[in-house]
């Protein structure tokens, strides 16, 4: 009895943790994983070694429970990111050039959009450093018709 009190506990957790939303960083898995599921792209573009406004999307946002859990059931996020610092794998930076050409011509740091798996814009979520909850009102109001 107690094993199964034990099985029934992790099958659970586990359910619980996939629900949540994480960080993906290969464009083809997201898109792919996206179409598959139905959910929509959530696609960040990031500086992530040297724009101040995008460490702290990362740091306040997408790290927060609350956020990650409200966007596990709705989005695929794929950062594409263009650090200074770090490198990145050159098929990788290509694949972030393109989608950057596509939807941030203007190289806007933070830049977040919603996207279909067929890579249709939805919306331009703005970030001006609002709490987690102000954030899912913001991409709550966008996703109304």
């Amino acid at each position: 009895m107690h094993d199964m009190r034990t099985i029934l506990l992790l099958l659970s957790l586990s359910t619980l943790i996939s629900a949540r939303a994480q960080v993906e960083p290969d464009p083809e898995k997201a898109f792919l994983e996206a179409r598959q599921s139905g959910r929509q792209i959530l696609l960040v573009f990031s500086g992530s070694d040297w724009c101040l406004p995008c460490i702290r999307f990362e740091k306040n946002i997408l790290t927060d429970s609350a956020f990650r859990n409200f966007a596990g059931e709705r989005f695929v996020i794929l950062e594409a990111d263009f650090p200074q610092r770090k490198k990145i794998p050159a098929p990788r930076r290509s694949q972030y050039e393109a989608l950057a050409g596509e939807f941030n011509a203007e190289g806007a740091f933070p830049k977040i959009v919603l996207l279909t798996p067929d890579k249709t814009l939805l919306a331009v979520l703005p970030y001006t450093g609002q709490s987690p909850s102000d954030f899912i009102g913001e991409v709550r109001k966008s996703l109304k018709p």
